[in-house]
């Protein structure tokens, strides 16, 4: 099997498993001191990016003295949690936080706005590497500023498509304050006010990149535009493991779905599982499951999750829909997953959606937008899940109609969407092992991990892309 770990400098040809970019020497003296910044807040309801470094952490926890890890999240409260010896979590106060627009308009997720925080300095002054994950908000400012003063190191990520977010956000905001009327066309279609606030983030991002020593993209189209926008940057893919074991087909118990949620028992069910918004197009999914109920088919729909359109969507589809709400355990995801007939995912602002992966590894059949990041982690489309290019409901309805007329096709889909996670994708400890360490070890210049470990971490080959929809579902 190839290492999954797979880098690109300005050429498109670097690897820090290889070469003498990564020392190769025994353990070192102490281990690798790492500070990772994740703009955003951590709780119940947290999303992938959030749960992502929860799981790297966890990774991390593992290794026995290889390294040193805080990773830093906003919260309500200031404290320290314990995973191990070596590796926390720090929670951090935000100096200006954005939940105090929330009678504005709920927001995707909380973050700090203040162009510098103080407080996180005192955390950062004695790492070998510095890695935020993402360009815009008061960690990630505060973290580059000092990175360039002192000369360390500095790691990017990329976890959220915020120019994308930025924009629909805007446009939203606009139409609720002002409605969609003149005033609403004056602002977006000829001053395109949402599209200029995008390209200003998109800037931002790139300028922010451009100084950082490494970058980890999560798909290969970012991957590409980063290494012509900030060729001084070296770049690689890091991908989202998965829990094999929580996250499997034996999980099912549809009886105790249809029990606990009075859903009927001749129902085709259909999974949301996502903030319930525009930028997540949670009403493209519902408007689809409505046009089907309308032409008299047994659809039912699960919201798993929380947003602005949700009291929208309930009105629209009444009876015929369940709203789980956020926060819920992934153990309990795990069996609703499982217990579904397909997931229905029409987000376009994806950069590697962490619930296509859970849904596929449940056995759960996916239809996903051809747009953004979710794509690429449906390889064969029609043999292990199925892609739409169009966004509009209708056409999303006539897919959906499609599958619940071969329930066979859906079952073979469904198992091998499961047999590609369980032979060829990764856990979360063989990413954090193949793609996150090795760039750490190679930006710090410090010796590598123990032979036994970089061992661990290269046993998965890397993934294959391809984006092509379903011919049959168009």
């Amino acid at each position: 099997m190839q290492n999954p770990s797979h880098s690109y400098g300005s050429n498109g040809s670097a690897n820090p498993t290889n070469g003498s970019a990564l020392p190769t020497s025994g353990s070192a003296a102490r281990p690798l001191r790492v500070a990772v910044l994740v703009d955003l807040e951590r709780n119940s309801g947290s999303g992938g990016h959030v749960k992502s470094w929860e799981h790297f952490a966890e990774a991390a926890a593992r290794l026995e003295g290889q390294i040193d890890l805080s990773v830093h999240f906003l919260g309500r409260e200031a404290k320290t949690e314990e995973l191990s010896p070596s590796v926390r979590y720090v929670t951090h106060r935000p100096v200006f936080g954005t939940r105090l627009f929330d009678r504005l308009e709920k927001m995707p997720g909380h973050t700090d706005l203040a162009p510098h925080t103080s407080k996180l300095i005192p955390h950062l002054q004695d790492r070998d590497v510095i890695h935020t994950t993402d360009t815009w908000f008061a960690q990630a400012r505060t973290a580059m500023r000092f990175a360039r003063q002192q000369g360390i190191p500095l790691v990017n990520s990329l976890h959220t498509d915020v120019p994308s977010y930025t924009r629909i956000f805007l446009e939203d905001l606009v139409h609720k304050v002002v409605g969609r009327g003149a005033i609403a066309s004056l602002l977006l279609d000829r001053w395109r006010l949402d599209r200029k606030a995008e390209r200003y983030m998109l800037r931002q991002r790139n300028r922010y990149l451009h100084r950082c020593r490494w970058v980890l993209a999560s798909n290969r189209e970012d991957l590409e535009a980063i290494s012509k926008s900030s060729p001084r940057s070296r770049c690689s893919l890091l991908r989202r493991g998965i829990d094999k074991a929580t996250f499997h087909p034996a999980k099912r118990d549809r009886a105790r779905l249809q029990e606990i949620h009075g859903i009927p028992a001749e129902s085709f069910i259909l999974l949301f599982v996502g903030r319930i918004d525009a930028a997540k197009n949670a009403d493209t999914a519902a408007r689809a499951a409505r046009i089907l109920v309308d032409r008299g088919a047994p659809v039912h729909m699960v919201f798993a999750g929380d947003g602005a359109m949700r009291r929208e969507l309930q009105n629209l589809l009444g009876p015929r829909a369940t709203f789980l709400g956020g926060g819920v355990p992934q153990k309990d995801l795990a069996w609703i997953y499982a217990s579904s007939d397909l997931f229905v995912f029409p987000s376009e602002t994806e950069i590697h959606p962490n619930v296509v992966l859970e849904a596929k590894a449940c056995g759960l059949p996916v239809l996903i937008s051809a747009r953004g990041g979710s794509a690429e982690q449906v390889t064969r489309p029609g043999e292990d899940g199925f892609v739409l290019e169009e966004g509009d409901p209708g056409v999303w309805a006539d897919a959906i109609a499609a599958l619940m007329r071969n329930p066979e096709r859906l079952r073979r889909v469904g198992a091998e969407s499961r047999r590609y996670i369980e032979e060829e994708w990764p856990s979360w400890e063989e990413v954090f092992l193949s793609e996150i360490m090795p760039v750490w070890v190679a930006v710090s210049g410090r010796p590598a991990p123990s032979p036994e470990l970089s061992r661990r971490g290269g046993a998965v080959s890397p993934p294959r892309f391809a984006t092509r929809p379903d011919p049959a579902l168009r």
